[in-house]
């Protein structure tokens, strides 16, 4: 039997839940991508672990997908199987799956008056993704609240890593690719000025990023000792447009689509900005944004 056969049929026989040409755009924060040949959802940490080892046996090329923010899908799709942890999304204290909501968890943390993770209000991700990506801003990143990151290692062991085992990084958890982020244990401190500080960080967002508009969030990171955003408002690409896509008027480090943008709308976006600040400022902007 063909290798992909082959997975195909241990999916049907496993009753894993597994849609056949999914299109990406729907499970993304920018609404853009086109289909995955398999899009999986696991039950949990057995069933994900089963089914990479099947992926790999089958030789089936495979990525993790958690809210669908800071991604870029292609218009033509991901060959291979696409794993959304969606479903992974329990929370024991401060012990929390890959899959549960960011937003939520802030939501329900400041309720619970305690302070580490406020800063992160208005950041749509899911905890795996905010791991991997050190999800942060101006007032801090994930990182500094995380306590043990809870892994499948790219041999497809399950590990436990203590903070200081993660060589979190601006935008990055640093850890080599192949490693999946299963979980994260936090440390927070009880603190009453936790709802204030939630409510001004929101408000500060609110005002300055196109929050209610499908965007992939922050699409350059900052070069050191610059603001990205500021560097393109400075080039005048405010505005600027391609196809149904454009730069935020709101905040230029942002792309918003329209309507039935397409990723290469997007790239073209990217390759304008990229010249344009290059040229103005001498300065190469580095993708924030993932791009598949």
């Amino acid at each position: 039997m063909p290798a992909r056969a082959a997975f195909a049929a241990f999916l049907s026989d496993r009753v894993v839940d597994a849609r056949v040409d999914e299109p990406l755009a729907l499970h993304t924060t920018l609404r853009i991508g086109g289909t995955a040949d398999w899009f999986v959802r696991p039950r949990d940490e057995r069933e994900l672990a089963d089914i990479l080892r099947a992926a790999r046996e089958c030789d089936v090329p495979w990525r993790i997908l958690g809210s669908g923010a800071n991604i870029l899908v292609g218009d033509a799709g991901v060959c291979g199987v696409v794993l959304h942890l969606g479903r992974m999304r329990r929370r024991d204290g401060t012990q929390v799956q890959a899959g549960y909501s960011l937003s939520q968890l802030v939501k329900e943390t400041v309720a619970e008056g305690v302070s580490g993770l406020e800063f992160l209000a208005g950041v749509p991700a899911s905890i795996g993704g905010a791991i991997v990506m050190n999800a942060g801003g101006r007032y801090g990143e994930i990182a500094q609240s995380v306590r043990a990151v809870d892994v499948v290692t790219p041999e497809g062991d399950v590990r436990r890593l203590s903070r200081g085992e993660v060589p979190f990084r601006y935008r990055s958890w640093g850890l080599a690719p192949g490693h999946i982020a299963l979980a994260a244990g936090f440390q927070w401190t009880p603190d009453p000025g936790t709802r204030a500080r939630y409510d001004a960080v929101l408000a500060q967002k609110k005002a300055t990023q196109p929050l209610g508009s499908p965007n992939a969030g922050c699409v350059f990171k900052n070069p050191p000792g610059r603001h990205a955003g500021r560097l393109i408002d400075e080039a005048g690409l405010k505005g600027a447009r391609s196809g149904r896509a454009h730069v935020s008027r709101k905040h230029a480090n942002f792309i918003i689509n329209e309507g039935k943008a397409i990723a290469a709308d997007v790239h073209r976006l990217i390759d304008l900005v990229r010249a344009r600040v290059n040229e103005r400022f001498e300065v190469d902007l580095e993708l924030e944004i993932l791009t598949w």
